[in-house]
């Protein structure tokens, strides 16, 4: 997959989230693709255990949280099918087969593939794209249960408007409403997979470091205060959040010299 800068030519792979999937033509109709993505574990566990399941209402869940996006207006890829194979006794393995968002790209694509000019120049309308979205997707009552760079896309249409989308909703929790505390715990989850980045790339790789020095407090801050924009005034309280933009985030980052030991991470 390319990035913003070009579009994307025809293949049978795309990156997408944890990894990369098979993507597969739809016949007579214009290049669009379905995107078969894989069920898998995350962190350790996850290669441990790989794509082995034991709840078979993982699937259906994610396809009914799907469904309250895209009655919310939250943007997210079109559920197509799932895929369930037993693998042994109660456990399964299985497939989630959505259409393909064309010429998106996850947010860890888009910082580590475009110029650091691009990054530059563009940032303002990202942030303000991305605040929308996961707001409206906290107004829809919608809690990710894994909010971070890669379950997050964006599309730069042919009229130079940015466009983002929510991925990944397996095992997120769906509320009549999310309170001030939810909405700030998955907030900085986001805020850590930033600041994870920016530590990984400090480690291993200069250009990317200096792509994300791009990214400051003060965009951070700027992203938030979009948030609260974009929608009702909320609970007085969300000034928590920024009395605690400042975490360095230090128990996380021991648990990735832990991880990159073990060569865990890059």
């Amino acid at each position: 997959m390319k990035t913003l800068d070009d579009r994307r030519t025809d293949t049978d792979a795309v990156k997408i989230g944890r990894g990369t999937y098979q993507t597969i033509p739809v016949a007579g109709n214009n290049g669009e693709r379905l995107v078969i993505r894989n069920y898998r574990h995350g962190g350790l566990f996850g290669k441990l255990s790989g794509g082995v399941f034991y709840n078979k209402k993982r699937p259906v869940h994610e396809v009914a949280v799907n469904e309250i996006a895209f009655k919310n207006n939250v943007p997210s890829a079109e559920v197509v099918a799932i895929i369930k194979r037993r693998f042994c006794g109660l456990f399964y393995k299985a497939d989630f087969v959505t259409r393909e968002i064309t010429d998106a790209v996850d947010l860890v694509q888009l910082i580590t593939e475009s110029s650091l000019i691009f990054i530059q120049r563009f940032k303002r309308p990202i942030i303000r794209a991305l605040a929308k979205l996961v707001r409206n997707m906290h107004d829809a009552g919608i809690f990710h249960a894994d909010l971070h760079l890669k379950n997050i896309l964006v599309k730069h249409d042919a009229d130079g408007e940015f466009h983002s989308y929510i991925i990944d909703l397996d095992k997120s929790v769906v509320a009549e409403t999310l309170n001030i505390n939810q909405r700030i715990k998955n907030l900085r989850r986001l805020d850590r997979s930033i600041e994870k980045l920016r530590w990984v790339s400090s480690k291993t790789n200069t250009s990317l470091y200096q792509k994300m020095s791009v990214i400051s407090q003060v965009d951070k801050i700027r992203f938030f205060r979009l948030y609260m924009l974009c929608g009702n005034a909320l609970d007085k309280d969300w000034k928590r959040y920024i009395l605690k933009r400042h975490s360095r985030h230090v128990a996380h980052k021991l648990w990735w010299h832990i991880l990159r030991y073990f060569h865990a991470i890059p």
